[in-house]
């Protein structure tokens, strides 16, 4: 186990040298240049906030080591309890920093063996599990046509003893921990938001707006698809308000255990965001609790992680497996979906576009130009994450946002503003349930919009997990399980376009609350939309 480490004094020049000294570990593990810099930033401003409290009368150790495949960067610092990520001056800015720790923006502190300690674990730069997954694809669809020419006796051996085991351990091991991190998601999520009413007016508006838009764009999106993948009427639910009606008590479980024993997705939710509620609600009373909850979610996200990395395997089976059999024709059929993807999500880009330069009397082009660079940064990642330092650059150097505002309201827009999101998950099992003849009535189309807007927003923080969460909507809208692995490589390859969406639409949402309360340096914006024109 590799392991560098350094004792400084938290003065002025300690502190430069601890930051020069990270940022030589850092090149050395071969981090990324652009992650270097933000974690050199954050830690040193975290260590003049030590500094400061300490009145520079302290030592820190830093060490840097590999952990499990990944590398842990720790401040080990003498003294009383403090904790500098805790220095919010409202409950708002902590769910903020509650966001940023898990998106491995901030490192997360805690009091050990009478030390303060702060941590940071870092990712080296792996290929994205999206090109991972196409990889896999394109193998799949290689093996699975040339592999007919085996003998049967062959192709059945291989398929019963190797294909079949990877592919249903995969499957029982997912269902056996994604009710659980989802459950965990929801408690910790509303735990995170503090007081509703410490985040005052201004947090209060913008997490209702972010909700209501996306469950809008969620039911354009429900419309237009189902004339695309017109499905067979079914069921006996009759009347639309009915079948409302219907799914709404459906969802109320009749007792803690049985959606977790049966995997009834949406009782999960309905007891998660109970449970949060109240312990909302109740306050300080049950922080240990809430701390409880936390560690539970962060061991139950740490495992699916490790699940989630055995997907590729998933998918190479499956597909070899349906080839083999005969399948695979839904292949040919991939071009409507991907196709309806991407009119719809630039549809809701143009329209955002267009709304916020007459709100604000800009031209179109001129704010394209602006937020155009970062839409190109979350298409590239699929990663809203890689966005955020860049994105609040632009906010309030470019778009003239108070810094205040954007630090909040982007942060938290990532977790809660799902919109081109529920595009995705709109349109895959709509065309999943299309190709395997599905019943729909309206009860099952409401159920739709409204899983594809949860999801949106408590969809499992690892990688692929979005796979998760369709696995669930596919489940509680009765498509036959064999459609996930077509179904996963449809998510993977329109997260891209999905998640440039959302970085997208998120600017412009940001930008129009900001106008609406006044939070906007209207210098700032004409100055730097003078080159494109200002309307």
């Amino acid at each position: 186990m590799k392991k560098y480490e350094k004792s400084i004094r938290l003065d002025r020049a300690g502190v430069d040298d601890a930051s020069e000294t990270i940022h030589s570990w850092l090149e050395e593990a071969g981090v990324k240049n652009t992650d270097i810099t933000r974690i050199r930033l954050t830690m040193e401003e975290l260590l003049n906030s030590i500094r400061v409290h300490e009145a520079e009368s302290i030592d820190a150790v830093l060490s840097f080591r590999r952990r499990f495949g990944v590398w842990e960067l720790r401040i080990c610092y003498d003294g009383e309890q403090y904790d500098p990520t805790k220095t919010a001056n409202n409950e708002a800015e902590e769910f903020t920093a509650a966001i940023l720790e898990r998106t491995g923006i901030l490192p997360f502190w805690r009091w050990r063996n009478g030390k303060n300690e702060l941590i940071l674990r870092v990712t080296r730069a792996k290929p994205r599990p999206e090109w991972v997954m196409i990889g896999c694809f394109v193998a799949a669809v290689i093996i699975g046509y040339f592999g007919k020419f085996l003998p049967e006796g062959v192709k059945t051996g291989i398929t019963e003893y190797v294909l079949l085991f990877l592919k249903d351990g995969f499957l029982n091991l997912l269902n056996t921990f994604i009710g659980l991190l989802i459950y965990l998601n929801v408690v910790t999520g509303i735990c995170g938001i503090g007081s509703t009413a410490a985040l005052g007016r201004v947090g209060k508006k913008m997490i209702s707006r972010y909700l209501l838009i996306t469950l809008l764009i969620a039911g354009i999106s429900t419309a237009a698809v189902s004339f695309v993948f017109p499905l067979k009427s079914g069921g006996s639910m009759g009347a639309p308000v009915y079948a409302v009606l219907k799914m709404i008590f459906g969802i109320l479980p009749s007792n803690p255990v049985i959606p977790f024993l049966e995997g009834i997705m949406l009782q999960v939710l309905v007891l998660g965001t109970v449970t949060g509620a109240v312990l909302l609600m109740m306050g300080n009373r049950t922080e240990d609790l809430r701390k409880l909850f936390s560690q539970a979610q962060l061991l139950t996200l740490r495992i699916m992680m490790i699940v989630c990395g055995l997907l590729p395997m998933y998918i190479f089976s499956s597909l070899v497996i349906q080839f083999w059999n005969g399948g695979g024709e839904q292949l040919i059929l991939f071009w409507k979906p991907l196709l309806l993807g991407v009119v719809l999500t630039l549809a809701f880009m143009v329209i955002y576009l267009l709304v916020a330069s007459k709100k604000l009397k800009v031209k179109p082009r001129a704010l394209l130009s602006i937020i155009l660079p970062n839409f190109l940064i979350a298409f590239s990642t699929a990663s809203s994450s890689s966005t955020i330092v860049p994105a609040l650059e632009v906010s309030e150097k470019k778009l003239g946002i108070d810094t205040a505002f954007s630090g909040m309201a982007y942060p938290i827009g990532t977790v809660l503003f799902g919109c081109s999101y529920t595009v995705l998950y709109i349109i895959a099992p709509a065309f999943l349930a299309a190709y395997y003849g599905v019943n729909a009535d309206a009860g099952w189309w409401v159920t739709l919009a409204i899983l594809a807007t949860l999801f949106s927003i408590a969809t499992p923080p690892v990688p692929a997990g979005n796979i998760s969460g369709l696995s669930v909507i596919m489940a509680q809208l009765l498509i036959p399980s064999d459609g996930l692995v077509i179904g996963a490589a449809l998510v993977m390859i329109m997260d891209f376009m999905c998640t440039g969406g959302r970085v997208f639409l998120l600017h412009l949402e940001m930008l129009l609350q900001a106008d609406s309360l006044d939070l906007i340096d209207r210098e700032v914006l004409e100055k730097e939309t003078a080159g494109t024109g200002i309307g």
